[in-house]
């Protein structure tokens, strides 16, 4: 049995995958530059905004310390850091800063969580040396600003905190990850609707295709839109309506020719069978050619009337005579009435209980399958035993036909159901000739009923057919 592919699910699962995969890049490359970007300008006008302020506050030391000596060192040491120490706390005092002031070696500081060693030592070396300048450091992070105050022995440092810009940056961070996610999730939304709209309708033209390729040559595609799909299966149906027709042609050509040489076939015959009923007249080479002849025609009527039967019934001109059977019964009387006389035998066996056996089925139609399929064992055993085993399984009733000759040969199993096949060209025919055509209507018949027919090579060697049968209570109802 030929298992249906779904050529569409690879295909499906890429497309969604590249809608994924586009998704995750573009988010990705957005929201890592929307953060760089708001990270450079929030963090720049951080910047600015605390080189403002320091300058502000060194503005403000330089006055408040107008009235010191002019290198302190006149001052009393205890005065000089009282008036350093109010001086911090008035600069803290002026905005959300901690500031130190350090004279000579001695830090002077508005909180006990800063001191000297809070410095960078590059800033602190600059300072040293009579430069202005910054740095950002630490985690969390925080700018230090730090400045010489101009006409004193003094070091005056800025600390402005950033926590809130890096909660601010954490938060877009936060908010930029689940705009991707949702982007992401939407993409893949998006991706398994679009790859499902062009798929679906690939997967139908397959379907279809198989369909006609297994003979239904009815099957057409519904055309929705305007779209290059609707085109394909507009191309479709087109291509099907011809071969349908074409094929009905070939039919009833072939459905003609048969019946037009019925006629002169039994005209013939009926001469042929005048000569041999007056054989004791006639020279012997005569009557050795009358009966060539006689076998000849028989064979040429055996296969017009083949090929009529299966014009008909390829062509659905065939009428049902739905009857209950019993399957192991049926193949009893065919393998009673079509057993040569000879070293062959036969057997039978049956393998489920009668009652799963019976089916509705044509019981002349269904004689004839198992007549050709017995015929075909016969003729192909090599003159050996041929086994038919008759059993059920999952609501079909299965009956299997098997010889021990040869085989199929590999890469015949697909063929050998077509008309005039051979497995061996080189095989001649036999006593009892066949018109080539018994499998093939084997098989007809077989889908007439809603079974099909399966070749393999038997356990045992030889060729093995399996005809399986839907296990029927009442007469199917016809389309």
């Amino acid at each position: 049995m030929t298992r249906e592919r779904r050529p569409g699910a690879g295909l499906r699962l890429r497309i969604t995958i590249a809608f994924v995969g586009a998704a995750l890049a573009v988010s990705a490359l957005v929201a890592g530059t929307t953060y760089a970007l708001a990270e450079r300008y929030l963090v720049r006008q951080r910047v600015d905004d605390a080189l403002q302020q320091s300058l502000s506050n060194m503005r403000f030391a330089v006055q408040e310390l107008v009235t010191t000596a002019t290198d302190g060192g006149d001052l009393d040491e205890e005065v000089l850091e009282a008036d350093l120490s109010a001086l911090v706390d008035s600069l803290e005092a002026r905005g959300t800063v901690d500031a130190m002031i350090v004279h000579e070696t001695t830090p002077i500081a508005s909180s006990i969580t800063i001191s000297l060693d809070s410095v960078p030592p590059a800033l602190r070396n600059a300072v040293e040396e009579g430069r202005v300048g910054y740095t950002l450091t630490g985690s969390p992070r925080r700018m230090v600003f730090g400045s010489p105050v101009p006409n004193r022995s003094l070091e005056a440092y800025f600390f402005f905190p950033m926590a809130d810009l890096e909660q601010t940056l954490g938060v877009l961070g936060r908010v930029l990850i689940g705009v991707s996610i949702g982007a992401v999730l939407l993409a893949t939304l998006v991706g398994a609707r679009v790859s499902r709209r062009l798929i679906d309708p690939v997967r139908r033209a397959s379907r279809a295709a198989r369909h006609v390729a297994e003979g239904l040559l009815e099957t057409r595609l519904e055309v929705e839109g305007g779209d290059e799909l609707a085109a394909l299966a507009a191309s479709f149906n087109d291509m099907a309506a011809a071969l349908e027709e074409r094929i009905a042609r070939e039919r009833r050509f072939v459905g003609d020719v048969s019946h037009e040489l019925r006629t002169p076939l039994t005209t013939l015959r009926a001469s042929t069978d005048y000569l041999l009923e007056h054989g004791e007249e006639l020279t012997p080479p005569v009557r050795r050619a009358a009966e060539l002849l006689a076998a000849d025609l028989e064979y040429l009527q055996r296969l017009v009337d083949d090929l009529l039967d299966l014009s008909r019934v390829e062509a659905g001109r065939v009428d049902m005579a739905w009857e209950r059977l019993n399957v192991a019964d049926l193949a009893r009387e065919v393998v009673a009435r079509r057993t040569r006389t000879g070293s062959q035998i036969v057997r039978i066996e049956v393998e489920a209980e009668p009652e799963r056996l019976a089916t509705v089925a044509d019981k002349q139609r269904l004689e004839r399958v198992v007549g050709n399929l017995l015929e075909n064992a016969l003729s192909h055993g090599e003159g050996k035993d041929v086994t038919v085993r008759v059993g059920a399984e999952d609501g079909s009733v299965r009956l299997a036909v098997e010889d021990r000759g040869p085989g199929v040969p590999p890469g015949a199993a697909h063929r050998i159901f077509e008309r005039f096949y051979k497995a061996d060209p080189s095989r001649r025919r036999r006593e009892g000739r066949g018109s080539g055509l018994g499998l093939a209507i084997a098989r007809e018949n077989a889908h007439l009923h809603g079974g099909e027919i399966f070749v393999s090579n038997g356990r045992s060697g030889g060729t093995r057919f399996e005809l399986r049968l839907p296990r029927r209570d009442i007469e199917p109802v016809e389309p």
